[in-house]
């Protein structure tokens, strides 16, 4: 093969491009005209279907793969949801739409009025409806009664057949035909009267059950009550009966008062079904017929007699019939009256306490309230550390918040009830009535109180099981106000006195402080320093002076001995030892005498009480006497005078005093026996001992008049009778009487 130049190789590539190109429109050419041409065929199938059954929905749905109307399927399915029919039974007939058209309303006339199963009295062959055995069907099955006593024929024309020529009035007439006719308007309505119209629930709780009773007796009010049939007495009564099943002594006024109205209306239903018994028993006598049927052979009188006593017996019925129908009406006045409280009734609608005690116990908690356990009440300050106190302190708290949570839990277990009994009531409640604003307003309250019980609950067990006790920084005032539920109760009182007197109370502290410091306070010297000074002296210079004995100071002794000297020179008696002898004497007799005068001195002195020890001794018994003068006066103050233990025990005795004669007032009082004597003090105490006696003296009085007025009476009413002539003097007086009206008449020629 020669090989192509560049050019023809570029031509052979464009005609093998154009040849390619032209494929490709060809075949696209094709797809399209075969997409026109299914497209064409599929609207005309749906325009086939359309055109047949106009009311079908979404008409393509029955249009095949191959674009070929299912007319079989789209008839069928209109047979089924546009003629509300079963399909079965046309399908014979290639489901014909005309012809289960014609039958639609009759088939669904008796399917609205509960025969479900009315296709299935289409006849498979002819397609035709056969209405009477349709009626049978429903009166039988569906109003479950004897379809015979509402039988009947009727004359219809059989437009089977030609009309015929009549030769009596020269028209042409239809021929004519029985056929069986079921009166289901009559049955219908006994199927709507025999049918039960009251509904019943089982009621949980008295409040379910008085709602149950309300609606079963407004039911029983449209209806009628004297045209309840007695499957609705029943029910009524059932309901009545559910009311008093939950009878208690917790019920409120209006709950006991609901269930006396309820049996009211039970009596009521009961009386008029009885006295209905009596008139159809009754209307059977004035027809002189018994229960069965048979005569009674009654007279004519006889009759007319039962026929009066069926006309009482009927205005009796009336009557009770009347009397019934005004009940209702006062008895749903009744339940209407029964709200949320009287749900409560004996409980409390909300446990205030409980969620008082606990919102109390977090808020003292909160606050640093000390609460102790009791294991150290009793003692005194004095014998409790400090460490036993936040032991007891921690073991309190802790607890306390274990019992906050208990109470939290079992309160917000009564609320959670009462919150769902409330919203139950709601629930039941009409719209409209006027119980549902309170009921609503309760039901908010306990929600919000719910929640905030929860929230509280909450905290205290959050509290409880991650405890943090006492530290050392609380310490001191936990302590400090744990000390304070120590105090004795004479402590308290003075506290009280403090706040009540403050003046009075600082007086007598002040006056009680003087006391205290005149008892405590050592007394000073009696003596004064100056004079005690001067009476040393003295006696340091008398204690000299004896000191010295008969020696004689330098002075005095040279005086003495010149005086002496001067004496010998002026006798001239100078010579030899006369004159020292005389010199030695002198002096000597001189210290003699000055000893006797020292000795003298000294023993003035201390004659004279006004030596040093004479001085202490005074002071000391001085002082001393103060000193018990003193401790006497403190004594006495003590004793007997405003102290402040003195006006605290008084005090705690008036309280204490007070709290008896209170407990003694409201205690029960014996009864004191009758006295026999009259008492001003005590009138009702008195009994006359001839009480007895004078009672029956009185009696006796009493029944001596009434015996003595029966006896008379007796007596006159005897009297009376056998002054009256008797029945035959009567009558004879009567005769004669008549006879003397009466004129002769001669009979005879």
């Amino acid at each position: 093969m020669a090989t192509q130049t560049p050019a023809q190789q570029a031509a052979t590539k464009l005609a093998a491009e154009k040849a390619a190109a032209a494929k490709v429109v060809a075949a696209k050419l094709a797809a399209d005209k075969a997409t026109a041409a299914a497209a064409a065929a599929r609207a005309a199938a749906i325009s086939q279907i359309t055109k047949e059954m106009p009311q079908l929905a979404s008409p393509e749905k029955y249009v095949g793969s191959d674009n070929k109307a299912n007319i079989l399927l789209a008839r069928e399915t209109y047979i089924k949801d546009n003629l509300k029919l079963d399909p079965a039974p046309f399908k014979a007939g290639s489901y014909n739409i005309q012809t289960a058209t014609n039958l639609a309303g009759q088939v669904n006339k008796f399917k609205d009025l509960g025969l479900t199963t009315a296709e299935s009295i289409i006849d498979k062959k002819t397609l035709q409806f056969n209405t009477a055995e349709a009626e049978a069907k429903l009166i039988k099955d569906v109003y479950k009664l004897d379809p015979d006593a509402y039988f009947s024929t009727t004359t219809v024309p059989d437009l089977s057949k030609q009309r015929v020529f009549d030769r009596n009035t020269g028209k042409y007439t239809q021929p004519t035909m029985q056929v069986a006719k079921y009166d289901i308007s009559k049955a219908n309505q006994r199927f709507e009267y025999e049918k039960p119209k009251i509904q019943l629930s089982t009621p949980e709780n008295f409040s379910q059950a008085v709602k149950n009773y309300q609606n079963a007796l407004s039911t029983a009010q449209s209806v009628g009550i004297t045209n309840l049939n007695s499957l609705d007495q029943d029910l009524l009564k059932k309901a009545g009966k559910l009311v008093r099943d939950f009878d208690s002594k917790n019920l409120s006024q209006t709950a006991k008062q609901i269930i006396t109205s309820v049996t009211d209306a039970t009596d009521a239903i009961d009386a008029i079904n009885n006295q209905r018994k009596t008139v159809e028993s009754q209307t059977l006598r004035s027809q002189n017929k018994n229960a069965s049927g048979g005569s009674l052979g009654f007279s004519g009188k006889e009759l007319e007699s039962e026929r009066g006593k069926l006309s009482v017996e009927q205005d009796a019925l009336r009557r009770i019939e009347s009397t019934a129908v005004q009940i209702a009406p006062k008895i749903n006045e009744t339940l209407s009256r029964f709200g949320l409280s009287d749900v409560f009734a004996g409980a409390e609608a909300i446990p205030t306490g409980k969620i008082k005690q606990v919102q109390t116990g977090l808020s003292d908690l909160s606050s640093g309230k000390v609460f102790g356990t009791g294991g150290l009440a009793g003692k005194l300050n004095i014998n409790v550390t400090d460490d036993q106190i936040l032991s007891d302190i921690n073991t309190a708290n802790k607890a306390k918040y274990k019992d906050l949570y208990d109470i939290g839990t079992a309160a917000t277990i009564d609320l959670q009830s009462q919150f769902t009994q409330a919203s139950q009531f709601l629930a039941d409640l009409p719209a409209g009535d006027r119980r549902r604003v309170d009921t609503q307003n309760t039901i908010d309250n306990l929600k919000t109180e719910l929640t905030n019980l929860q929230a509280d609950t909450l905290k205290a067990k959050n509290f409880y099981e991650n405890y943090q006790p006492v530290t050392s920084v609380q310490s001191p005032a936990a302590i400090s106000q744990f000390r304070e539920s120590l105090q004795l109760p004479e402590e308290r009182t003075l506290q009280q006195i403090k706040q009540i007197d403050p003046n009075s109370y600082q007086m007598i502290q002040d006056v009680q402080r003087q006391y205290s410091e005149l008892a405590s306070q050592p007394i000073g010297a009696t003596t004064n320093p100056e004079t005690e000074a001067l009476r040393r002296d003295v006696e340091q210079r008398i204690a000299g002076q004896v000191a010295l004995g008969s020696q004689l100071g330098a002075e005095e002794q040279r005086q003495y001995q010149q005086a002496a000297r001067g004496a010998q020179s002026a006798r001239g008696n100078i010579f030899g030892i006369a004159p020292a002898v005389e010199e030695a004497v002198s002096t000597g007799l001189a210290g003699e005498q000055r000893l006797q005068a020292r000795l003298g001195a000294a023993q003035g002195f201390l004659s004279s009480g006004q030596s040093m020890t004479d001085a202490a001794a005074r002071d000391v018994g001085l002082r001393n006497a103060l000193t018990q003068s003193r401790l006497g006066a403190a004594q006495g103050f003590i004793a007997s005078g405003p102290t402040m233990y003195n006006m605290a025990s008084q005090r705690l005795g008036q309280q204490q005093g007070m709290l008896n004669n209170y407990l003694a007032a409201s205690a029960p009082q014996a009864t004191g026996g009758f006295q026999a004597t009259p008492s001003a003090s005590n009138p009702y105490a008195y009994v006359n001992p001839n009480a007895g006696f004078m009672g029956a003296q009185n009696a006796a009085s009493i029944y001596n008049t009434l015996a003595d007025y029966s006896a008379r009476t007796y007596g006159a009413n005897v009297g009376a009778i056998a002054s009256q002539p008797s029945g035959a003097q009567q009558f004879g007086a009567i005769a004669s009487g008549i006879g003397s009206l009466v004129p002769s008449f001669a009979f005879g020629a």
